[in-house]
This record gives structure tokens, sequence and C-alpha cells, in this order.
């Protein structure tokens, strides 16, 4: 581009007139006046323009006629009062060229002192470049790890807290010699409470730093999302502890604003960067350049704008990034992107109900092959890439059902908890007495230990509505009912569960028909949103509990009954969880080892078969992942002992590094009941508990009965895995 002084001219003689000889709209006579130290223009005119154009040894004057108006063969032109010779002047029409001796010359040959600007069409710079940029705005941090809130700060990365600090994150880039912002927080939380990138230090503000400016500037960047902007400080980090820091900030108009730059010699061009794309030069309209090429003063050569030119992704490089993004097998939610480089990418699916076009997938209850299929366009091509891919899917439930409650050490989870089950039941959560949903901790557990496992094996995860919820409060209100039904599928919807547990183990014989109601409003609303999620219920096993909770309607209302075959009796030298009837004592002498009427699962499942109709395929058995102990004492006045009456409950980790290795307990197992137990040497403590052989047992029992399957209480009790093994092998093997 030329060095340009556009301006108007004051004419003298500017038309002829008369005999018809001129057309009105020539011009016959120009006079230009400029400054010969400075070729500053000093006149103008309302009917041309000028440009000025230094050739070292000349100056030329482009006239250019504005409108209609033209520049007559005839034309007359003076420079500073000197009248120009023909040879002097050149006519075209509308345009017209004066030239004279420059006043101040110089060699034509020589090259000229030429203002580059360049424009990064899209692109960034790098080191540099950055390097002769001038920052955006320049502070000074006066401390480090400050904590009173009065300085203007930086922050190690074990900080954690920071809690009411405006916060800028920092991460250091080698190609840029300078630390990114990376996450800004407008003092929401705590560090730790954040979700964030890879960060290396922190600089940050307190509504009490004495810096103002400071202050008022980290605020101000915290409230934005900030996608470019680098800082530099004068003072290697790793060893800064104290003192004036100074910290230069670059923010994104300067990083990938235009850039100019003064040349005279041939020399290399900056090379910008711009992920995703290969740069091809800078170009000037005309021709496309790595290199300075030079401009001789001849050439009248001013200024120059280059232009970044980039060349996108190819096929190839298209194709391996969308690769990145599919995976073997879909358990999750993809992240599909929707552009890379040039090309804007569309997605369809051959089954969005289960994978949409943005991504998010909604496991399957079946397995399923899709067809995931991306359309990438830009301005000159077109591609389609088709993916062919598998999902996980949500187990089956044919019997047997392998089925457990966790209620505490979710962190130990293993992969064997995941394959072995079929449904999780996550305990608990609590209903308050208005009918909302309270659980922070347990939906915590569930969100980090549970989820994602489940994902990849397709457990269908179950959330446990507490025995301690006010049951009562809300059976007895419609309206209650009404919002906790609606509560609960909320709460399905909201964190991807596959239905709900109800747990409330101990109604009155005056709340039955509550409890039906209240199972049905729940029922209904949970399958009207999504016919495939469960309705469960917990019930103990035994005669007593099951005549209040109307099974002979209820059971139309859930999918599987928990029966709670386990903490049946706690006292009396009796099994708490026998599979087959023992009425009388194995041992006769110490009083232990039988059963109380009805309470063993084959009665169990009998009664709620034959006394209410509840089809076997419904009833899901419960195992003991516990003891519990019995204990009994020695009365020597009377040569008595007191009955067996309940010492607690023992989980079977304590029981397998306590008891079972314990030379001094002997460990009997009742082929009569199908369940084992110990008693210590002085016939005191009885422990009646679930091992290997009984879950076994009771497993074979479940298959050959046709009932649904067999859950347990709970998995925090046995971090030996052992019975959760047992469980496997007699349901899954």
């Amino acid at each position: 581009m030329k060095y340009v002084f556009w301006l108007i001219v004051i004419l003298s003689s500017l038309f002829v007139k008369g005999c018809g000889e001129e057309d009105p709209n020539a011009i016959l006579n120009v006079e230009i006046t400029y400054v010969e130290e400075t070729l500053e223009m000093t006149s103008s005119s309302a009917f041309f323009d000028v440009e000025i154009i230094d050739k070292g040894d000349v100056l030329s004057f482009e006239l250019h006629a504005k409108d209609d108006y033209f520049f007559s063969s005839r034309l007359v032109g003076f420079i500073n009062g000197i009248k120009l010779s023909k040879s002097q002047i050149i006519v075209d029409g509308p345009t017209a060229i004066f030239t004279i001796n420059h006043p101040n010359p110089r060699d034509p040959e020589a090259y000229e002192e030429v203002m580059v600007t360049f424009d990064l069409n899209g692109g960034s710079w790098t080191k540099e470049i950055i390097d002769e940029l001038i920052p955006s705005t320049t502070l000074n941090i006066q401390a480090k790890d400050d904590l009173t809130g009065e300085t203007f700060s930086l922050f190690d990365h074990d900080q954690d807290l920071l809690r009411w600090y405006y916060k800028l994150f920092l991460l250091y880039d080698e190609t840029v010699d300078a630390y990114r912002v990376v996450a800004t927080d407008h003092a929401t939380a705590s560090i730790a409470n954040l979700e964030l990138p890879n960060y290396d230090y922190v600089i940050g503000v307190h509504l009490s730093t004495n810096d103002l400016i400071a202050r008022d500037l980290i605020m101000s960047y915290t409230l934005n999302d900030i996608t470019n902007m680098l800082i530099r400080f004068n003072i290697d980090l790793l060893v800064y502890e104290e003192g004036d820091l100074e910290v230069s900030i670059y923010e994104e108009d300067i990083l990938l604003g235009i850039f100019t730059k003064t040349y005279t010699t041939i020399e290399a061009f900056p090379i910008p960067y711009r992920e995703t794309f290969s740069f091809q030069g800078w170009s000037d309209g005309t021709k496309t350049y790595y290199t300075y090429p030079g401009y001789k003063i001849k050439e009248g050569v001013k200024e120059v704008n280059y232009i970044a030119q980039w060349e996108g992704a190819s096929e190839t490089e298209l194709k391996a990034y969308i690769d990145e993004f599919i995976p073997p097998k879909i358990h999750e939610n993809i992240d599909l992107p929707t552009s890379y480089s040039h090309y804007d990418i569309v997605w369809e699916s051959s089954d969005p109900e289960v994978l949409d076009p943005s991504g998010q997938f909604h496991m399957p209850y079946q397995d399923v092959s899709l067809t995931l299929t991306a359309l990438a366009t830009s301005d000159s091509d077109e591609y389609t890439f088709t993916y062919t891919l598998e999902t996980t899917h949500y187990k089956s439930l044919a019997n047997p059902i392998a089925s457990g409650y966790i209620y505490r050490n979710y962190h130990l989870l293993g992969d064997d908890f995941f394959e072995t089950l079929d449904i999780i039941n996550t305990a608990f959560i609590k209903a308050e007495s208005d009918g909302t949903l309270t659980g922070t901790t347990v939906l915590s557990n569930i969100e980090t230990y549970i989820k994602p496992k489940a994902k990849l094996y397709g457990n269908w995860i179950i959330p446990s509505i507490s025995p301690d919820s006010a049951w009562s409060t809300i059976a007895k209100s419609p309206s209650l009912v009404e919002a906790f039904a609606n509560n609960i599928v909320t709460l399905i919807n909201t964190y991807g569960f596959s239905g709900v547990d109800i747990d409330w183990e101990t109604p009155t014989d005056s709340e039955t028909t509550l409890y039906v109601n209240m199972m049905e409003v729940i029922y209904q609303k949970v399958k009207a949103n999504n016919p495939n999620h469960l309705v469960t219920t917990a019930i103990t096993g035994g005669m007593w509990q099951p005549p209040r909770y109307g099974l002979s309607t209820s059971k139309n209302y859930v999918d599987y009954i928990n029966m709670m075959t386990y903490g049946m009796v706690n006292g009396g030298g009796q099994y708490q969880n026998a599979l087959y009837p023992a009425t009388s004592y194995l041992n006769s002498t110490l009083k232990i080892g039988k059963t109380l009427t009805s309470c063993s699962i084959k009665e169990s499942v009998e009664l709620f078969r034959n006394q209410y109709q509840v089809p076997y395929d419904k009833i899901i058995v419960g195992v003991a992942f516990y003891g519990i102990s019995q204990s009994r004492s020695y009365d020597e006045t009377t040569q008595t002992w007191s009955s067996w009456t309940y010492a607690g409950a023992l989980s079977y980790s304590t029981l397998q590094a306590n008891y079972i290795v314990n030379a001094t307990y002997t460990k009997v197992y009742d082929e009569r009941a199908g369940v084992p137990y110990m008693v210590n040497q002085a016939g005191t403590l009885f422990i009646s508990y679930d091992n290997q052989r009984s879950i076994l047992e009771k497993s074979a029992f479940i298959i050959e009965e046709g009932l649904a399957g067999m859950m347990y209480w709970e998995q925090g009790h046995d971090s030996t895995g052992v019975l959760l093994h047992a469980m496997y092998q007699g349901l899954k093997s």
C-alpha cells in the first residue's frame, strides 16, 4: 500500500465555458501546495483528490477526479506556484499525474522504511512477537500466600482455601513463556470446592485488599469467561517469596489484535499459530510471503497490510480428530464436537432415544447397536464419517436377580460388587415431613463411587427411602403423598436413577390402607415417567409384619419385594436368618440353634404366596452380611442360666477377623435350618450369621423355587468379599 495523503486542492480557472468548446465538467487548471520538508499537502478541492507518491528522486502527485468530473487534455498545473511543463503532466480522463523533482532527493534504489501491519486472521502470536508487545496493564503483587486479604497476592497450588478471594488460576505455557489464565472465580467458593483444570498458581484479591487498582481489575476479570489472557512476571515464580513482583497482563485484544512493525531490509516474517490450521504465509492481497520482500524507495511504498493465510485440516486429520471422541463401546455421554478447524460438524444417530445427536446417552434396557454419523462441511468440502457402535445396557432382570444394599464404605467398592449385582440399593434418602427428599452425603457417594462403574456394568441404581422418614405424616395426607411421589420422580430424573425402593419397615395396623394408597400413587407416577423404572419395597419376613402392608392389593404396586429374611429374631438362642424351619434346638444343652415360628425363608415366601398371593417372581430373598450376637449369664446363687438376649450386631468383616478364626469359638452348620452359628466355650455368647455355605444353599433354593432373586444387608459389612463371591457363585455361575 502506498503512503498516501488524500486531500482536496484549491483550483484556479476550474472550468472553461462558452462556445461549447469544453465540457462543463472538464477541469482545466489545478494548483497544488505542499510542505517540502514533510510532504504534507496544504491545499484542498471539492472536485478531485490527490495522493502524493515519494519515489526518492521524484514526487508524483496522482489526481483522481470525483463524480462526473474529468481532467482536460489541455490541463494546466501549478505546484507551490510553479507552472508545470507539459512533460510533467500526464492526463487520462478522470486521472492526472504531476511529476516534479524531489525537494530532498534520496537514492531510489535504496530500501524504504515501511510500516507493516499484520492481521492474524484468527491466529495468535507466539513468544517471538509477544516479547515485543506492550502489555494491556502492569500491576504489582506485594506478597505470597497472604491470607489476611490486605495485599494483592500470589498463592501456591497447594492453597485450597481462599473462599472470599477473587481468583485467577494460572498455568505455565512454555511456547509463549507466560502463564495462561485457565480459570477464574468471583469469590464463589473455596478452591477445594471448585471444579478446576490443571493450574500452577493463583493470583487473587480480597475486598479488603489495599491496592484498589489491582483489586478492581482482578474482580472485573473474574466476572467474565476469559478465553485468551497471558500473564508474565519479572521474577521466576519458583524462586519468588516476598516483595514487589511485577505482573504484566496481556488481554485478548493485544494477543489477537493487529500488530505493527517497521521493516526496511529483507528479513523473515514472524510465524503465528492457529490451532488445527497450518500457516500458509502473509498475503498483501496479491502475493503471499514468508519473508519481508523489501520495497525500494522508487516504488513509493510507505505502508503494507498483510493478512495471515491458513489452511484447514485435511480429511485425514479431520477423521483422526473425530475418531478420538468415539469410544469402542458407549456407556456414558459422549462429548461430540460440533466444529474442527474450518469445518462445521453435524451429528445424526440411528437411535436418538439411546444416543441423541448432542451425545447424551440414555442406557437402553437391552443390547443395542446403533449408527452414529458425522457430517463435516466447510466452504469447499463435505465429508461423512459413519460409526457403528455397541452400547452398554441395563443388566437383565431375568431370575435369579442379584441385589444388595450399600449404606457405608462406598469408597471401598471394587469391580466384583458391580459385576455381581444387578440391582444396587443405595441407602438412604430421607423423606421429610413435607414430602421433600434429603441426602446430600449419599447422593455424593453415588455420584462418586457408584455411577461411574455402574455405567460400565449396566447396574440398576435404586435410591432407598429411609426407614427413619416421616412415613406416618406423609401417608395420612393425600397432598403430601402427591408431593412425595412427584419428588421421587424428580430425584430419579435428576440423578439418573432406575427407580425407587420404599423402606417403611414399621407401619401400624391402622396404617395399612395408607401404605397401600401411598404405594399406588408412587407406582403410577414412577411408571408414567418411565415404565422401565422399578418400584420396590422392603418388608420383613415372618408372619407379624406382612399383614400391615395390605399385600393382597399393594403387591400390584411393586415390581419386587425385598424380603428382609434376616434380623427376624434377636433372642432366645434362635436363628435370625434361617432358610428352613428348625423347631427344636440343635444344641439342647445350651438351648441354641432353632427357629421361631414362620421366621425362615421357606415359611416366609410360602406365607407371602399362600396368604397374600404374592407371586414368587416378585420376591427377592434377603441374606445377612452381618451376625447377630446373643448372650446369657449364669446365676451362682440360683444356679440357673438367664435367657439368651440381644448383644449387638457384628459385621462379617469383624466375624472373620475376630471370631471365625478364633479357636475358642465352636463353628456349627445346622443342615436342618441351612445356616451356621458360633458359640464360645463358656456357652455365654451365641452368634447367628450367614457364611459361604449358607448363601450357596439359599441360592440353590431361590433358583429351584423360581423366586426373583437374592439381596443382602449390607455391602459395608463385608470388606473381605467372601460373601459377595459366594452370592456370585450361587446365582451367576
